[in-house]
């Protein structure tokens, strides 16, 4: 009985901390980490500029200028537009992102356009690039102050067809692609809108493959058109929708200003905004007394209408509802007990799974405890972190990571699959990734697993791991800051994408702010700013500094704290040896041997030179990390002149070992010590000093 009441108040315990992190933290954007797909390009081939000309170096700012402006964009969805140059040379340009994809995934998807205006388009004054979640355009004209649709459109229609009333099916979608149009121009400012048209299996005709149930669609207009002239630009493709489609299950009209899309699939990120129900098609009979001149769509008309219309009000009902009710309370207890549940895990499962924490599942062991590898009964491979018991640490120090991880979502973030809370016992649950850490390949002894990070590797890690950092400072609904970037937390899946993990000793700012002055400085150092490692001054340039560092590890395949024989400065540290060999002229020569020459050399000193800026001393002269992945699809021509690393800090050139309370190095520290990530494991000091 004891026994059972111990197991109850601790559940009771973690039910009340998960629910805690519930209140405080709001679900992420949905679609985080998306990738885009390229539509179709249009290149006017009439006009033409030079190689190399002013007008080819104005369209570069440009595009660059569009996709870090629209991921910022003041407005719901990602918009830009800019003008850049003058006189002859002047190009004007505009950017939207689809309305599921934000911030760092706009960026990503707006910075592919200079592939496509470069190689396709090289030459072209006038080039259009729609992918599937974004459109670009610029050109030698100043279209911007007036829209006009008809300049630029394409129309992709799918191959297969409905067997049965085609028309009938293409009514359907105008219905919900006009409603949406409404929703969009009148509903929101994004004028941006999703939703469905559903029925019964027996509601719609078959196509070659499978009975139609559903109908998904889309459609958006340029967020800065007031809501008439959205309402006439959808209408003008929705208008389309019979001569250009005629029965195909599947289609879009693409334009610059606005554009529509449908499929009998999903295809979008957000929840439908309208689910609406359509009413059985006309029967043959029906059909033939009303003839073939299309009356028998107007015998439907109102039916269709009436429901639409019910739907559609009810729906705004419970939307303001639900709006009226969040703004005036938060989550009850039992609403968020059941959810919070499926978080727990039992303790003799994980004993199980882990054969009762056996040392030859060891991982690795940090200040917060030992790491497992597990096998639950589904099959599915876990990694369990173990407070140790001694620490005397508690509930209070799992709360930090619980309250980040547990509703984050994005493809570069480790993910958190649960806790367990029972007796003595406090565990975190995560997926398993079977290539561990960074640092296990990047400084292997063994040349055979240094040799598996090719430069394509190494750059993809590069560049996920920018994509997470932009996530957590720009996207997700509370910023945070890591604080504890290194290449034993990045860690690596089995196409060795990266997964940025442990946010024990991350800092959460609400609103705007991003900045403050702490007296806890912990993180691994070495890859700590000198502002934050000295002054105490934290904000979101600390990552970008420990990027910039881990940047230059990934390159040079050198630990940051390693002593190079080379240097001749005051630290010796790696950042000098990148340094000498950058105003020598020499920096190729810190590549990684073990990668034996094969490496694009354009794309490795591009890396360098973003993370010499990076790593500079002012906080302010580090791009941020939004800028960096624009960057890191820019040309380094364009970057700025790197000014000298903060490597001149003597505090940073003895921090590999040193614990600043005891005294002591980590070579001097047992293992259930309180220490910082001494062992380059992936935990760190929850609490630290």
């Amino acid at each position: 009985m004891a026994r059972l009441l111990d197991l109850r108040s601790s559940i009771t315990a973690a039910c009340l901390l998960v629910l805690s992190l519930s209140i405080t933290l709001l679900p992420p954007a949905a679609g985080a980490g998306a990738a885009a797909s390229l539509v179709t390009t249009k290149c006017d081939n009439g006009t033409y500029y030079a190689a190399n000309s002013t007008y080819q170096s104005n369209v570069r700012l440009l595009l660059a200028s569009l996709a870090a402006n629209a991921s910022r964009s003041p407005y719901p969805a990602g918009f830009a537009t800019a003008v850049v140059g003058a006189s002859l040379d002047t190009v004007w340009g505009l950017g939207l992102c689809r309305g599921d994809t934000v911030g760092a995934d706009c960026a990503s998807c707006l910075a592919l356009a200079p592939g496509v205006a470069f190689n396709k388009c090289q030459g072209v004054k006038d080039v259009s690039v729609f992918y599937d979640r974004c459109v670009l355009r610029y050109s030698f004209r100043d279209f911007l102050t007036s829209p006009d649709n008809g300049q630029v459109q394409d129309r992709g229609i799918s191959d297969v067809t409905v067997l049965g009333n085609a028309s009938w099916f293409d009514a359907l979608v105008a219905r919900l692609v006009g409603t949406l149009a409404d929703w969009a121009a009148f509903n929101t400012t994004a004028r941006y809108a999703v939703g469905t048209m559903s029925s019964e299996p027996a509601g719609f005709p078959a196509t070659d493959k499978s009975v139609v149930h559903t109908i998904y669609g889309l459609v958006q207009c340029t967020p800065d058109q007031s809501p008439a002239a959205c309402r006439r630009c959808l209408q003008a493709l929705v208008d389309e929708i019979p001569a250009v489609f005629n029965g195909t299950v599947g289609g879009r009209i693409l334009a610059v200003w606005c554009y529509l899309r449908f499929e009998t699939h999903e295809f979008f990120d957000t929840t439908p905004m309208l689910n609406l129900v359509a009413p059985p098609p006309p029967s043959p009979a029906s059909a033939d007394q009303a003839g073939g001149d299309g009356t028998r769509w107007r015998q439907y008309a109102g039916t269709v209408s009436a429901i639409v219309l019910g739907v559609a009000v009810v729906l705004l009902s419970v939307s303001a509802f639900f709006l009226w009710r969040n703004g005036r309370t938060r989550l009850s207890y039992q609403e968020d007990d059941d959810h919070d549940a499926s978080l727990l895990f039992d303790l003799a499962t994980l004993r199980r799974a882990t054969d009762d924490f056996a040392e030859e599942n060891k991982l690795g062991h940090g200040g917060f405890g030992a790491v497992y590898k597990g096998l639950l009964p589904d099959g599915r491979q876990i990694a369990v972190k173990r407070m140790d018991k001694a620490s005397g640490q508690g509930l209070k120090e799992l709360r930090n990571e619980l309250l980040l991880v547990a509703k984050l979502r994005h493809n570069n973030l480790a993910k958190l699959l649960g806790v367990c809370l029972q007796g003595q016992e406090k565990l975190l649950v995560y997926d398993y990734l079977p290539n561990r850490s960074l640092d296990t390949f990047l400084f292997a002894a063994e040349v055979e697993k240094r040799l598996l990070l090719d430069w394509e590797t190494r750059y993809r890690i590069i560049y996920g791991t920018a994509r997470g950092l932009v996530y957590l400072h720009e996207d997700s609904q509370i910023k945070i800051i890591h604080r504890d970037l290194k290449a034993s937390n990045i860690l690596l899946d089995d196409d060795m994408s990266p997964k940025i993990s442990d946010f024990g000793l991350a800092r959460l700012f609400n609103g705007d702010k991003t900045t403050t002055i702490t007296s806890q400085v912990v993180g691994t150092l070495g890859y700590m700013a000198p502002e934050y490692a000295v002054l105490g001054h934290l904000s979101v340039k600390l990552d970008v500094y420990s990027f910039g560092v881990l940047i230059l590890e990934i390159v040079t395949g050198r630990r940051n704290t390693d002593m190079s024989e080379s240097a001749s400065d005051e630290s010796g540290s790696l950042l000098t040896y990148v340094w000498d060999h950058w105003l020598k002229g020499t920096t190729l020569d810190i590549v990684d041997p073990s990668m034996d020459c094969r490496v694009p050399e354009s794309e490795v000193l591009k890396c360098i030179h973003l993370a010499l800026l990076c790593v500079q001393e002012n906080p302010a002269d580090r791009p941020s990390m939004l800028d960096v992945l624009v960057m890191l699809h820019d040309q380094a021509s364009s970057f700025a002149a790197p000014l000298k690393p903060a490597f001149a800090y003597g505090v940073l050139s003895s921090v590999r070992s040193w614990d600043s309370v005891s005294g002591e190095t980590c070579a001097n520290r047992g293992p259930s010590a309180t220490v910082l990530s001494c062992n380059e494991m992936s935990v760190s000091e929850f609490q630290p000093r």
